[in-house]
């Protein structure tokens, strides 16, 4: 379980690196930590098994497949 300062610094990394996330990683499950992306998969089962198995300290996060937006036509 990451300390409180880890999830921050996680989060951080997430918020910084959203928009990078979306264009290559789009509808994927990716591990990371404040560090970096660890891994990533379309398969959950998959991407618990490469994130545990890297011995790090990691979050998941299930990039979408678009951001929401409003167009009115």
């Amino acid at each position: 379980m990451p300390s409180k300062e880890e999830s921050h610094e996680m989060l951080k990394w997430l918020n910084r690196n959203r928009l990078d996330l979306l264009d290559f990683y789009r509808n994927q499950y990716v591990a990371y930590n404040a560090e970096g992306l660890i891994a990533n998969s379309e398969d959950l089962r998959a991407i618990l098994d490469l994130a545990q198995a890297s011995g790090e300290l990691y979050a998941i996060y299930l990039v979408p497949r678009s951001t929401a937006s409003i167009q009115i036509l």
